[in-house]
């Protein structure tokens, strides 16, 4: 199985088909809401009828083609040992020998795509909000460390220091007995901050959420080295005796707040920019024209957007009108998702895709007729 990253999904963006249809299935297999095999293989078939049909309309190469990758994917399908797969990515051109297969931990909302590209903004929203959460949950004697991504949440190592308790006696012995103790709980939370700094140089987690006693939290994070403090995205009140589904929800609440706060940032950049009038523009149109001319920093679309548009068969020109390509006169042919056309062809030249409406609480982005696209620009 791939490693689902960026450079991955150039990859799959930078297919060549050689005018092939490319068969995209996506499947929710969450077996929280699918307990039997039967509840998603069911969707899997409609899905397969849905490329089957879609095929009609080509040629006798291309409906062989997608009737052999609905074969493969079914068989996929119904040989899935599901495990901690929530969701199920299937790409295949049989006549091109592509195939690709993507199993990830988080539900994938069903959906079949026929195309000359995979269909890939699913898989980059799960990219981009797949970022690890480290929490340290600290206390006077003990600490844990929990390393989450993805949804998946594991215990990753164990510290133990012995801090002597509290004695009755009384004046000058009880005075030195106390410093002790204040001495070896410091060394504890110094202990404490070095494993977890090199914990963070072997997984270079993305995030850090302190976790502890209220009282302790600000003296331990005094001694984290500046790499981790730069990290730390919340602070939380945990008892040393949480249980990690505990842990992994108070993480992926967290999770929510930091995507919000990105996507807010992300969009009032855009923003600024294009009402400066420097390197960003909004609109779909504006969008395509700067991809047409490799310009694009960064692509920023709402999750869901989909609007049909058009292609140049010679030159790969994005547009949403006319008949003849004003760069080459070539032919231009409709795209029944031009936005997922401009993803792939933003993919394939290296700029940054940003997905935005994810969050729980994020901004709310308007325009189901691509108003609501936009992009950074590189000049």
């Amino acid at each position: 199985m791939p490693d689902l990253d960026r450079g991955f999904l150039k990859r799959l963006a930078g297919w060549k088909a050689n005018g092939l249809p490319v068969s995209s299935l996506y499947l929710d297999v969450d077996g929280r809401r699918y307990p039997r095999r039967q509840d998603y293989l069911l969707r899997a078939e409609e899905l397969c009828h849905g490329l089957h049909r879609a095929s009609q309309q080509l040629g006798r190469e291309g409906r062989a083609s997608v009737s052999k990758d609905t074969a493969r994917m079914l068989e996929v399908v119904q040989g899935l040992d599901r495990g901690r797969t929530r969701g199920l990515a299937l790409f295949s051109c049989a006549e091109a020998r592509l195939w690709e297969e993507v199993q990830v931990s988080r539900p994938l909302p069903d959906r079949a795509t026929l195309s000359d590209h995979p269909h890939l903004l699913p898989l980059e929203a799960v990219v981009q909000t797949s970022e690890s959460f480290c929490t340290v949950l600290v206390d006077r004697e003990k600490a844990r460390i929990f390393l989450v991504r993805m949804g998946e949440i594991a215990e990753e190592t164990d510290v133990f220091d012995d801090v002597p308790g509290q004695h009755d006696q009384g004046g000058r012995a009880q005075a030195r007995y106390q410093r002790h103790i204040e001495e070896v709980m410091a060394h504890h939370l110094k202990h404490v901050a070095e494993v977890l700094l090199r914990f963070y140089k072997r997984r270079k987690f993305d995030h850090l959420i302190l976790a502890g006693p209220e009282e302790l939290i600000p003296e331990f994070e005094r001694g984290l080295h500046d790499y981790l403090r730069r990290r730390i995205v919340a602070r939380a009140t945990l008892a040393m005796t949480a249980m990690p589904a505990e842990v992994l929800e108070r993480s992926l609440a967290v999770e929510e707040e930091v995507e919000a706060e990105r996507e807010r940032r992300v969009l009032a950049r855009l923003a600024a920019e294009a009402d400066a009038g420097r390197h960003a523009v909004r609109g779909l149109g504006g969008v395509l024209a700067a991809l047409n001319e490799d310009r694009v920093e960064a692509l920023v679309v709402p999750f869901g957007l989909a609007r049909e548009g058009l292609r140049c068969t010679s030159c790969g020109r994005l547009t949403l009108e006319g008949s003849v390509c004003p760069t080459c006169g070539g032919q231009l042919e409709r795209v029944s998702d031009i936005v997922e056309s401009a993803v792939a062809s933003a993919l394939r030249q290296g700029s940054r895709v940003e997905t935005v409406g994810l969050a729980e609480g994020g901004p709310v982005v308007e325009g189901a007729n691509g108003e609501g696209v936009g992009a950074l620009l590189r000049y």
